[in-house]
């Protein structure tokens, strides 16, 4: 893990590529420790070790998915973890989806392709940082 100042990131996708991206559009919004994982299990294991202030999480992963991933998190024996902040960054719009981001307590939601802008206002605003 990381030792760098600043809030602490966990980005959590199976697309090598969509983690990659998102990282580099963090570095433009500000300073971050970031970390990655490539789907819910190892998200799960990561957190056991790196206390993120915020998650952005895909939806669509296997073996286990992003929505999973939250109702795990939200039943951790661990209250800190419990509260983690989690942003759902997917191509999923349907109005399931969106219910159950409502029930799961995520604190945002963004459409991919997203842009910098759009991430960088959501995750400052989540985080308090200013803009």
């Amino acid at each position: 893990m990381s030792g760098l100042p600043g809030p602490r990131i966990l980005v959590v996708d199976d697309e090598s590529f969509m983690r990659m991206t998102v990282r580099s559009m963090l570095r433009v919004i500000g300073r971050f420790n970031v970390e990655e994982a490539a789907d819910g299990a190892a998200a799960l294991a990561t957190l056991a070790v790196f206390r993120p202030d915020l998650v952005l999480c895909d939806i669509g992963m296997a073996p286990m998915g992003g929505i999973e991933f939250v109702e795990k998190l939200r039943r951790d024996h661990d209250e800190a973890r419990r509260a983690t902040r989690v942003i759902m960054l997917t191509a999923d719009a349907n109005e399931a989806t969106i219910l159950t981001v409502v029930r799961l307590r995520l604190v945002g939601y963004l459409l991919k392709p997203v842009s910098p802008k759009q991430l960088g206002a959501l995750v400052r605003g989540v985080l308090g940082l200013p803009e």
